[in-house]
């Protein structure tokens, strides 16, 4: 009886898009057996389910345990390894690239891919030498052609040595349901007839919330709503920034909604403000699959996922942005269902769980036959 492939994948955490990232590897794989650790964050069920594959590992590391030597991460991956042959390994962002490249020192690793889900992370010299020179079996995978390309701008020689690697993300179009409009409206508490414009993401620089609240400011005279769905360190900024422009009673924060995919159809138009920071922006799948029509900025890897499926901004100029959100309101209500349409047509073509598994699938038989 044959041995079946044995699959490893290695999270830094499972916060923001990360259970759903690791979920769609899990779901390239037909009967194989894969396992996923979370470096940091403590064991929950629900995270476990979300994520899927054969088992879940939690190791539950303080943020202080993943800094230099890590020596008790490091100790812990290692039984882990002797405990299972892993024919393929798969870390998300530096630090578990680094520690499964110090896997590679000690254990076999037929193939190693290592995701970038940002842009400069191989910015530092320690990080560009540790994959160039040091563990030359690692293959690099970019989430995007703009992350690709600032890969090859620190790191030449991967380009070179065809170990770099463009593999976006996906979204399953039959995993989670979505509620009508009503219903999401009612488990937002909105009103049922007002415009509404929404955006889902954690509140965090890189997000660049601000630039959405200045150009909302710029629609006072229209009767429309704003929601912010999401939480993070700089929510108290924000509303204060809502109570600046005056506009408490047209804009409400959310917070964390659990599965937010479900009631992205209580908004009329999403709008993903992230600018130069941003690599992808996997919520933009979700506001395609829910068919609501898009407001994008232009920075590279936004607008990479959309293609010409949304109305673009100039990135960090809030008048760009409140001139298309004027814009997608004004629209005949059949122009805005021809763009959502687009929208979603472009996921099917593009972004579905189905075509990444394949993309996946050949990407490591070039791997494996290189």
């Amino acid at each position: 009886m044959s041995r079946p492939l044995q699959v490893l994948q290695i999270s830094h955490d499972y916060e923001g898009p990360f259970q759903q990232v690791c979920r769609q590897y899990n779901q390239a794989f037909d009967e194989a057996e894969i396992t996923t650790v979370y470096l940091r964050g403590k064991a929950l069920s629900a995270v476990e389910e979300k994520t899927g594959g054969s088992r879940v590992l939690f190791f539950d590391q303080q943020e202080g345990s993943l800094r230099g030597i890590k020596l008790a991460t490091i100790l812990r991956l290692a039984a882990l390894f002797r405990d299972r042959r892993f024919d393929i390994v798969i870390a998300h962002r530096y630090k578990a690239i680094y520690l499964a490249g110090i896997m590679s020192y000690f254990f076999t690793i037929p193939v190693l891919l290592g995701v970038a889900h940002e842009h400069k992370v191989f910015k530092r010299l320690t990080r560009s030498l540790f994959v160039t020179l040091w563990r030359r079996r690692i293959h690099i995978v970019a989430v995007s052609e703009s992350v690709r390309q600032d890969i090859l701008h620190y790191c030449p020689s991967l380009g070179l040595q065809q170990r770099i690697h463009k593999l976006g993300n996906a979204i399953d179009p039959d995993t989670d349901p979505i509620l009508s409009r009503s219903a999401a409206r009612d488990e937002l508490a909105l009103d049922q007839h007002q415009f509404v414009f929404g955006t889902v993401g954690r509140l965090v620089g890189k997000k660049e919330h601000e630039q959405l609240l200045l150009a909302f400011a710029e629609l006072k005279e229209t009767a429309c709503q704003l929601v912010i769905v999401g939480e993070g360190p700089r929510r108290t900024e924000l509303e204060a920034l809502v109570k600046h422009l005056g506009l408490e009673d047209s804009v409400s924060f959310k917070g964390h909604v659990n599965d937010a995919s479900r009631i992205y159809s209580a908004f009329d138009a999403f709008v993903f403000c992230s600018g130069e920071k941003e690599a992808f922006g996997i919520v933009l799948l979700e506001a395609m699959l829910a068919g609501v029509p898009i407001v994008c900025s232009d920075s590279p890897g936004p607008s990479e996922v959309v293609g010409d499926a949304a109305l673009l901004y100039e990135s960090g100029n809030s008048h760009s942005l409140a001139v298309q959100l004027r814009k997608i309101k004004e629209l005949d209500i059949e122009d805005r269902v021809e763009l959502a349409r687009k929208g979603t047509e472009h996921l099917m073509s593009e972004h579905t769980q189905t075509q990444f598994s394949k993309r996946l699938q050949q990407l490591l038989k070039g791997v494996q036959d290189g």
